[in-house]
């Protein structure tokens, strides 16, 4: 499949931009929670986001069939009907890694996007995005319907779409009051349907299952990364792949539901996620995108504890292209994250989890070969190890950790992949908004493609970083900051 791809990385950079602003809350409050608003807006449509997402369809559609000429959007009567009576059913694409990696999940999104700023709860807005997926899998494409598109764009588009909806939902207030133009163009960046039904429905949409005022931590990093240098082992020994000069890189990293808040409950659908995103330019182009939101779980930890977690079952989308060794992948996992105050104004952040992926896919960034296709489609597993120890007001070290294993099953090559994505670094307080910082990426591949194509891949780099915070807590939320 293929679809236009949107500037991923600049959309998701601009959810840091603006605090927190005060939501309404919503209906049959839970008990110990604030009360909601008698004039409390309550509207909820399920018909315009079903008209929404046919219009982007067409819309993309149309680009593709008139201005690009693209030769999967040349259908007719007889493609279409090739995809319901077997003659072309449904298969697995190997398309161009970043369409179906994010592009995919972006269109979903959207969808997705489009019912929730409709007043629609979050399991039922999952629907919209399952049948505009297949409506373009049956009806926008002359190519055999795609299985793993069909993941990618359903599962991705929730986890991407509830993200982007609840950031801007804390952009944008939903008391009808006066918004800035700068929060209004950084809406419409972050979630255009959510922009757009905010102006359709005049501001009278019930917010449905989203709780208002989240605690929030965010950080927005410019850096110069000094160096990155890639190695293959072979037999014939070490060959150097990549020696990258200076680069500009800029990241954005967003924990909404940060722990330690007593007055906030865990009881919705992403009441808790972390996101993340960063570019790299010019040159050699790296990036990433990184998603995890508690589904469904519970927390731990009392008003007066020293440790405040989660724990259950999070929704992961991760888009990664960090030192040209590539991976993305959708999937569900168990898992904790939790804060622990340690003393003398120490904490520990930390997180662990181990998930299945439906799909998922890596390999190497531009490297392929003439020889075989140079990355694995298939199922796998996936685990997060994260720690961060923090002082307020002076700085915090960092250990980021993430692997997966990727099977090769669904399409040729057949093999496995087996990523790693490692990230030390380390910030120190220069004022309450500033800090600066240094970071270590590493990046490993070990690829199987049969007796005669194995590759390892490895090497790192090395980042200056000065990051903008909205105070100097480094994230560490809560009553907790008043223990001895």
């Amino acid at each position: 499949m293929s679809r236009s791809v949107p500037l991923a990385v600049v959309l998701a950079l601009w959810a840091t931009l603006a605090p927190a602003a005060p939501l309404p809350l919503v209906p049959e409050p839970v008990a110990g929670e604030k009360a909601l608003p008698a004039d409390a807006p309550l509207r909820r449509d399920y018909v315009v986001p079903a008209l929404e997402g046919i219009a982007v369809n067409l819309g993309i559609f149309t680009f593709h069939n008139l201005l690009t000429l693209e030769p999967f959007a040349l259908i007719s009567w007889d493609t279409v009907s090739s995809h319901f009576d077997g003659r072309n059913g449904w298969t697995f694409d190997v398309d161009n890694f970043i369409v179906n990696q994010f592009a995919h999940p972006y269109h979903g999104s959207i969808a997705f996007a489009a019912a929730r700023s409709s007043g629609v709860p979050f399991w039922q807005s999952g629907l919209y995005t399952v049948a505009s997926s297949l409506m373009w899998e049956y009806f926008a494409e002359n190519e055999a319907p795609a299985i793993n598109d069909q993941i990618t764009t359903t599962l991705g588009g929730i986890f991407l779409g509830e993200v982007l909806h609840r950031t801007y939902r804390v952009i944008i207030p939903d008391s009808g009051g006066r918004v800035s133009p700068l929060r209004r163009l950084t809406g419409v960046l972050i979630s255009p349907a959510s922009s757009l039904n905010d102006w359709f429905f005049g501001g009278e949409v019930s917010p449905g299952d989203i709780d208002p005022a989240p605690p929030l931590f965010f950080t927005l990093t410019p850096g110069v990364s000094l160096m990155t240098r890639l190695r293959e082992q072979t037999d014939n020994g070490p060959i150097l792949v990549l020696d990258q000069g200076a680069q500009v890189s800029l990241s954005a990293e967003l924990t909404y539901g940060a722990l330690g808040d007593p007055q906030w409950r865990y009881r919705r659908p992403f009441s808790y996620f972390d996101a993340s995103a960063s570019i790299t330019i010019p040159g050699t182009i790296m990036g990433d995108l990184y998603i995890r939101g508690l589904a469904v779980g519970a927390q731990y930890g009392g008003a007066s504890s020293r440790v405040h977690g989660l724990w259950g079952l999070f929704g992961l989308y991760d888009f990664g292209a960090n030192n040209i060794v590539r991976v993305s992948s959708v999937g569900v996992g168990l898992g904790t994250t939790l804060q622990v105050y340690l003393g003398r104004g120490v904490y520990l952040q930390g997180s662990a989890i181990v998930a299945g992926l439906g799909f998922a896919a890596a390999g190497s960034l531009g490297l392929e070969s003439k020889l075989v296709r140079d990355y694995h489609i298939g199922p796998g597993v996936a685990g997060i190890l994260e720690a961060k120890f923090s002082r307020r007001g002076l700085g915090m070290l960092r250990m980021r950790s993430r692997q997966w294993q990727v099977n090769g099953v669904y399409s040729a090559p057949r093999g496995f992949e087996a990523i790693t994505y490692v990230t030390w670094d380390g910030r120190v307080s220069v004022g309450r908004n500033l800090a600066v910082g240094l970071e270590i990426p590493v990046s490993l591949r070990a690829s199987d493609f049969g007796p005669e194509a194995t590759r390892l891949i490895g090497g790192g780099g090395l980042r200056l970083t000065l990051s903008y915070m909205p105070d100097d807590s480094f994230g560490v939320t809560g009553p907790g900051l008043s223990l001895p």
